[in-house]
């Protein structure tokens, strides 16, 4: 069917459309402007989530790519894979992995989403980064090929198309490329060694489906001082798809990002992404997918990119959306929504994650027992990012209820502004449990950080009380901190990390992650008390 389509709807072939506008979507579904699509229906049952995604596949000219599973919908296991993956590496499972990979990929598919955006294959080398950190396995290249490749072959076998982030690798990165462009201060050797090897091992294995690139600065790449990633054909072309082999889908990252829309534009943007040889742009949040496809439309009319060129991306997407069966039925039964999503084997498996990643590096004073025991957590409020609508929920009113419905009814304080109440609650208790809250959040670069009226009382405690110190977002605030008498570390604030951390301070579970990073001299990657 591809060789009968124009050339026109081989361009559409390379958009997938993100507006947050339904009419919208649906109008360049039935055009056939557009590949697919990132839809955030959190909002909605997932039932409802798999008979709106029936309908725009119904009224779309061609079958649609729909991503990304476990972000687009509100449901299912809650394996928080896209933002929270270091769980994987502190777990050091390749049985796990997979399993994950494979479960993430298959509720996805039942709800309609094909694109998994696991695994994240960055090797988060630079401790501040603000957009990788938990979102990478870990800092060794080897644990990240290990682990991100069983992850990748379980989403494959799953049913889901796989999307490796961010090559040619943002670990090593200061910024988030949400806002501006980061650059990579690393030799070739470096990036071959560390970077882009995690890459080039996983994709000789056969285990991607596609790749997504960054907005990042490669000096030792492409000595032009202003040609980031995404827009370099001598990184795109060059490194991956001839130096490495890479034979896949090549992903863009978004094109209304700050640090490729500012500069250029959404339509010059795309020209430059496509030319650089990438097979989809992600057209993202807030704009006309028609601005895209008008302009590679020209640029194709003007010689700017082959025609040629276009045909072998639409082939190449187009035998992605065969591999995923979407040629012979793109669509979903929502009758087995809820049976798949409400699964026991995967509710189970999400929870052996949790379990089975928490670090301890700490352990005076474990388990918890018949002490005066008081609980204190930072505020965490519920927020919408600004890209997708997505939702990052509220933890700490959680947190704080599990303890106190496991210690009995103790004293505690969740500290905004003022942290008063919760010296106060110090003096009284014997052991303080501390809870410390942070995420990756895109356009959020102060988000890893705690807020300075938290961090000075932490310090503060920790200096002059018995404290049990929970991390449950940002490993490397561990590190950075004064050693508490007992410390963990979830990676993650899922309701089944922080249930899982309760227990290990309750003694009713034995800890058995392992740190998947280095923290400092004193935690070296490996290092756990388990």
């Amino acid at each position: 069917m591809i060789d009968s389509i124009t050339i026109e709807e081989k361009i559409g072939q390379l958009i997938i459309g993100r507006v947050m506008d339904w009419d919208l979507l649906v109008h360049h579904a039935e055009q056939g402007t557009i590949s697919g699509l990132t839809w955030s229906q959190r909002d909605k049952p997932p039932r409802d989530v798999a008979e709106q995604f029936n309908e725009i596949q119904r009224r779309a000219r061609r079958p649609l790519l729909i991503g990304w599973a476990n972000l687009s919908y509100r449901g299912g296991s809650d394996f928080r894979v896209l933002s929270q993956l270091m769980r994987i590496g502190a777990a050091r499972s390749k049985e796990l992995a997979y399993a994950v990979g494979k479960a993430e990929a298959i509720e996805g598919r039942a709800v309609g989403c094909h694109l998994v955006a696991v695994p994240n294959l960055d090797v988060n080398t630079e401790p501040a980064n603000p957009i990788i950190n938990t979102r990478s396995i870990g800092d060794d290249p080897d644990l990240v090929i290990e682990l991100g490749a069983e992850l990748a072959r379980g989403g494959i076998d799953g049913g889901g198309s796989t999307t490796a982030m961010h090559f040619p690798g943002h670990g090593a990165t200061v910024d988030d490329s949400h806002i501006r462009i980061p650059t990579v201060q690393r030799t070739r050797e470096q990036l071959e060694q560390v970077d882009m090897r995690t890459f080039a091992e996983v994709a000789r294995q056969g285990n991607l489906s596609t790749v997504c690139t960054n907005h990042c600065l490669y000096p030792a790449l492409d000595d032009d001082a202003k040609r980031f990633a995404t827009i370099s054909r001598k990184i795109v072309t060059g490194e991956l798809r001839e130096r490495i082999g890479y034979e896949g889908v090549i992903f863009s990252d978004s094109l209304t990002m700050r640090a490729i829309r500012d500069p250029y534009g959404i339509d010059e943007g795309a020209i430059m992404t496509v030319a650089a040889g990438h097979d989809l742009i992600l057209q993202d949040y807030n704009s006309n997918p028609q601005i895209t496809f008008d302009a590679l439309v020209r640029a194709v009319r003007e010689g700017r990119i082959s025609e040629v060129q276009i045909d072998t991306s639409a082939r190449r997407v187009w035998a992605l959306k065969q591999r995923l069966g979407l040629l012979d039925d793109r669509l979903v039964d929502p009758e087995q929504v809820e049976t798949v999503l409400q699964c026991n084997e995967h509710r189970s498996l999400a929870r052996r994650l949790a379990r089975e990643s928490v670090t301890v590096v700490e352990d005076r004073g474990l388990p918890l027992t018949g002490e005066r025991i008081g609980v204190i957590a930072n505020a965490t409020v519920d927020q919408t990012a600004e890209d997708m609508g997505v939702q990052h929920q509220s933890v700490s009113d959680y947190f704080v209820d599990r303890v106190r419905s496991h210690f009995g009814n103790i004293p505690c304080a969740i500290v905004g502004d003022d942290a008063a109440p919760a010296r106060e609650l110090a003096e009284q208790c014997d052991v303080i449990v501390i809870g410390l809250f942070t995420s990756v959040r895109s356009y959020a670069e102060d988000a890893i950080g705690l807020p300075p009226v938290y961090s000075e009382l932490v310090r503060d405690l920790i200096g002059r009380s018995r404290v049990a110190l929970i991390n449950f977002g940002n490993p490397y605030l561990t590190g950075d901190l004064p050693p508490a008498s007992a410390s963990l570390l979830t990676y993650c604030d899922a309701h089944d990390s922080i249930d899982a951390a309760i227990d290990v301070l309750g003694g009713e579970l034995k800890a058995a992650g392992k740190l998947p990073i280095t923290l400092s001299q004193s935690y070296p990657f490996g290092y756990s008390l388990s």
